[in-house]
């Protein structure tokens, strides 16, 4: 019963932490419009309502990738780590559901790989770096792509590789891997059922 007690405790202090996290970014999307309307600029507001508004049907479709775990991961990842912006984009409706390799195993990878690249960044004194994570599909793929602004330590690109390594039975190409001090990019395809 302690245990039980302790996780649940546990998770909501998180949920908390993601809701605050939350009410704190729409605060400030407030003030910013509201700043807008008290300086007589309704079309920097008008735009900043719609970036508002792109922002909050990404989240949409990023909630409908049909990978719950995942997409939790996408949601609250920014209210629970400050050394790793994450951003995600969902260009189409995606069902990671079809995948061959399964949802579940897809969302262990790139939760590794998220979990490798927020551990072995070089970490900025001045700003946190970002990794955008990049979703496209197709009638016979979904297409992946982690794009790191900034360095990857080569322990990390080691522990990667051995990521993939493993994946290989899966049908997982490697479309492009390319590391430089300014900004680290995967991208992958991983074949759907058809």
């Amino acid at each position: 019963m302690k245990g039980e007690l302790k996780v649940f405790t546990e998770q909501t202090d998180l949920l908390l932490q993601v809701l605050n996290h939350q009410r704190h970014d729409w605060l400030n999307h407030f003030q910013v419009l509201l700043g807008y309307l008290r300086l007589g600029k309704p079309e920097q507001g008008e735009e900043y309502l719609q970036r508002i508004t792109s922002l909050v049907c990404q989240e949409s479709m990023i909630a409908r990738i049909n990978c719950p775990p995942l997409a939790v991961l996408f949601l609250t990842f920014n209210a629970l780590h400050k050394d790793l912006l994450l951003e995600v984009e969902v260009a189409n409706q995606t069902d990671l559901s079809t995948l061959v390799m399964g949802s579940d195993r897809f969302a262990a990878l790139v939760t590794e790989l998220i979990s490798i690249i927020k551990e072995h960044q070089q970490v900025s004194e001045y700003e946190a770096n970002s990794l955008l994570v990049s979703f496209a599909s197709n009638d016979h793929a979904v297409e992946v792509r982690f794009d790191l602004t900034g360095r990857l330590f080569e322990s990390g690109n080691e522990e990667v590789e051995k990521l993939l390594e493993r994946g290989e039975n899966t049908l997982m190409i490697v479309e492009e891997w390319s590391k430089s001090d300014q900004e680290w990019v995967l991208a992958l395809s991983i074949p759907c059922r058809t």
